[in-house]
C-alpha cells in the first residue's frame, strides 16, 4: 500500500501518518504558509545562511528531523547533527532523509539536559509524539525506557566545527541548559546563533536572562507567537 505523503511549502515531505490531525490542521491554517513553525522558520534560515561553509548546525530535540532536513536541503555542504532522545524519532530522521533525498545527517540518540540534571540519577523517556524526560523512579512506567543523558558542554565537545548554529526544543529542559551557558560562557564561544523553543512564560524569561548573561544579544523575543505553540528566543553573537 502506497505511503501517503504530506508536503510542506518548503518541499520537506514526510509520511502523513507521522503527523497528528491537530498538527495538520494547524499547518494548513497558517497564514504564513504550510510550515512546521512559520514564525520561527524565516529566522532559522537567516541564521543558517550566515554560517560559514565549515560551520555546523546542531538540532537538539530534533523529533523526526524537520529542521535537520531543512538545513541539509538548504545548505548541503554544512555538517548537521540531529540530537533526539526518542529512538523511534531517530529512525524517522533516517527514513525522512531517504524520502527527501538527503544524506549526511548525523543522528545522536541522547537527551540533552542541564548539568545539574546529570546528577538526578537515571532518567527515562515516556513515549508519545515527543520524548518527555523524567526520573527513572517515576511511578508512570507505561511506554517508557531509560535514556542516555548528556549536557551541552559534553555534546559540543564532540563537535569539531569552529562555528555552530544551535536550536533546541526540549520540553522544559531548556531552562537548565541555558543556565549552564550563563554559568560558563566558554561553553558557547563557538555558537554564532542559538534558537530556543520555550515552554511557559517563566521559563522563557529565565532562558532570556541566562543567554544575555552568557554574552548573547537577543534578536528575537516572542513568548507567545500567533502561529506556533512554543515561545521563541533567538540570540546571536554577530
Amino acid at each position: 500500500m502506497p505511503v501517503r505523503i504530506f508536503r510542506f511549502d518548503n518541499s520537506i515531505a514526510v509520511p502523513r501518518k507521522w503527523l497528528t490531525r491537530h498538527q495538520i490542521k494547524r499547518y494548513k491554517s497558517n497564514t504564513l504558509g504550510i510550515l512546521h513553525e512559520p514564525e520561527e522558520e524565516g529566522h532559522f534560515l537567516e541564521a543558517l545562511d550566515s554560517l560559514t561553509e565549515s560551520g555546523a548546525y546542531i538540532n537538539i530535540g530534533a523529533a523526526w528531523g524537520y529542521y535537520s532536513l531543512l538545513a541539509k536541503k538548504t545548505r548541503p555542504e554544512i555538517d548537521v547533527f540531529a540530537v533526539e532522545a526518542h529512538p523511534k524519532m531517530c529512525s524517522r530522521i533516517m527514513e525522512g532523509s531517504m524520502i527527501n533525498g538527503v544524506t549526511g545527517i548525523s543522528v545522536l540518540n541522547s537527551a540533552v539536559v542541564g548539568k545539574d540534571g546529570l546528577n538526578d540519577g537515571p532518567m527515562k523517556i515516556k513515549f508519545g509524539y515527543g520524548a518527555s524526560v523524567r526520573s527513572a523512579n517515576s511511578s508512570d512506567d507505561a511506554d517508557s525506557m531509560v535514556v542516555q543523558l548528556v549536557d551541552l558542554a559534553s555534546l559540543l565537545g564532540s563537535v569539531p566545527n569552529s562555528e555552530l548554529l544551535v536550536s533546541m526544543d526540549v520540553q522544559g529542559a531548556e531552562e537548565g541548559i541555558c543556565r549552564d551557558l550563563a554559568a560558563d560562557p566558554n561553553i558557547s564561544e563557538r555558537i554564532s546563533s542559538i534558537i530556543v523553543g520555550t515552554h511557559g512564560a517563566d521559563i522563557h524569561e529565565s532562558c532570556k536572562a541566562s543567554l544575555e548573561e552568557a554574552g548573547f544579544s537577543i534578536t528575537l523575543d516572542d513568548k507567545d507567537p500567533l502561529e506556533q505553540p512554543d515561545g521563541i528566543i533567538l540570540a546571536s553573537r554577530k
